[in-house]
């Protein structure tokens, strides 16, 4: 199974945020859900984190300024989820 785009990140983290929020959900439940949610907005986060960095340094190239740098540059980027970061089980 191939990692999920930014963008079916996005979706999936959306459609989660709505199970959550309509209340109709059990208590463990909501619990895995929102575990599952804090997993994919960090690898939301992380997929922004490299886009930045991948356009800092083009924009470095052409002497431009570059975007505003990350809180703390000498931490390493996290590795991505794993790649089943959208299986409930």
């Amino acid at each position: 199974m191939s990692k999920p785009t930014f963008e079916q990140a996005i979706t999936e983290l959306e459609r989660t945020v709505d199970k959550l929020e309509s209340g109709d959900l059990d208590l463990e439940t909501s619990l895995k859900d929102f575990e599952r949610g804090i997993k994919i907005q960090n690898y939301c986060k992380n997929k922004l984190e490299e886009a930045t960095l991948q356009l800092n340094l083009l924009l470095g190239d052409q002497k431009l300024t570059p975007l505003a740098p990350r809180k703390n540059p000498q931490q390493p980027l996290p590795q991505d989820s794993p790649s089943d970061l959208f299986d409930l089980e």
